[in-house]
């Protein structure tokens, strides 16, 4: 029987995915009319382009590759996609290893998209976790990203998505020294504090903080984090639409994702 997925992350008020590193804005929304006193309700909406779920794309560290709004949607829409799982717990650094076992037990095949699936997205918990479901997430080490980057080019993928919140941890700057303190004490970005923060976080602390994403945006690998709800899929393989919002020269955004189960 065919079935329709939300892989989806809702996008509600301080949300944890956008909540908790010095870049991040959070979500937020205000009523700008009443449908009780203007006829119509309407709402302004904050946020940025890495809030919930999103799709990242090369284009976040080379300016001259093609923009989110410049993509082919034949390259995101009814895709051939693959499930490989990923069973790890809280805070887990994915290796090499560990990638090499999930793809053992994956029936991929050429030109597949990825879903690695870890449930981490599952069973709605980030309500229950809050930004700890973003800080304590499990992410990708270095060498589990090369060694993802090495399987997909033999089999021409170029794309893989995942329910992790992050690809990369943010562990040796970030978590210790903004996202793990108490939410009064980060005041989020445009903050002064955030800004000074910024200003001394440079590439190189960048790279080390969050490796993977490097090295799948230096691949030319397009990828997909938060996702939600794949432990709703009980096939091997699915077919993977992704939408992300058409933003004018945007460098990555904001997306929805569903899987089509046949």
């Amino acid at each position: 029987m065919t079935k329709w997925i939300d892989l989806t992350l809702p996008l509600y008020d301080y949300m944890p995915v956008g909540n908790v590193w010095a870049w991040d804005v959070p979500f937020q929304t205000e009523p700008i009319t009443k449908d009780s006193h203007n006829g119509y309700e309407l709402t302004k909406i904050t946020m940025f382009s890495e809030t919930g779920t999103r799709l990242m794309i090369r284009a976040m560290q080379d300016p001259d590759a093609p923009k989110v709004h410049e993509l082919p949607l034949d390259s995101l829409m009814m895709r051939d996609a693959v499930i490989v799982d990923l069973p790890v717990e809280a805070d887990h650094e994915v290796t090499a290893l560990d990638i090499d076992k999930g793809f053992e037990r994956a029936e991929i095949k050429m030109n597949d998209a990825i879903l690695l699936r870890t449930g981490w997205g599952d069973n709605e918990s980030w309500v229950e976790l809050g930004d700890d479901y973003a800080r304590t997430a499990p992410h990708v080490s270095k060498g589990g990203a090369e060694r993802l980057v090495e399987v997909m080019k033999d089999f021409h993928s170029d794309l893989v998505g995942t329910d992790m919140p992050y690809l990369g941890g943010g562990r040796k700057f970030q978590l210790p020294e903004w996202a793990s303190k108490p939410s009064w004490e980060r005041n989020p970005f445009p903050s002064v504090e955030a800004r000074r923060y910024l200003a001394n976080y440079t590439t190189e602390k960048a790279y080390e903080d969050f490796p993977s994403p490097n090295i799948l945006n230096s691949a030319d690998v397009m990828y997909i984090g938060a996702m939600c709800n794949l432990g709703e899929i009980s096939e091997k393989r699915i077919k993977l639409s992704v939408l992300p919002l058409k933003i004018q020269g945007a460098r990555g955004a904001t997306c929805r994702a569903v899987a089509l189960q046949e």
